[in-house]
């Protein structure tokens, strides 16, 4: 993933199945260029880390969103509402 794409509150997929699929949030940019995450699903659930925006975005192969309680991949053609 383009390291521009990455935005603040979006949440991020690796892309794997099985047991090591994974969803990251985006909790807080820091200056020093790291990027605070919480993982909302999959290994690791409900802990907090750090990355740098360069190690995150080789990580996240796209962005999700929880549709009632299915992750979906967002396309081109189906973007989140607005906040």
């Amino acid at each position: 993933m383009d390291e521009i794409e990455l935005k603040y509150g979006a949440c991020y997929s690796n892309g794997i199945y099985g047991n090591k699929w994974s969803v990251y949030q985006i909790t807080r940019e820091h200056a020093d260029g790291t990027i605070a995450f919480k993982i909302v699903a999959g290994a690791g659930r409900r802990k907090n880390a750090t990355l740098s925006r360069e190690a995150f975005a080789r990580w996240a192969k796209y962005e999700v969103a929880l549709n009632e309680n299915e992750w979906v991949k967002l396309t081109p053609d189906r973007y989140r509402e607005p906040e």
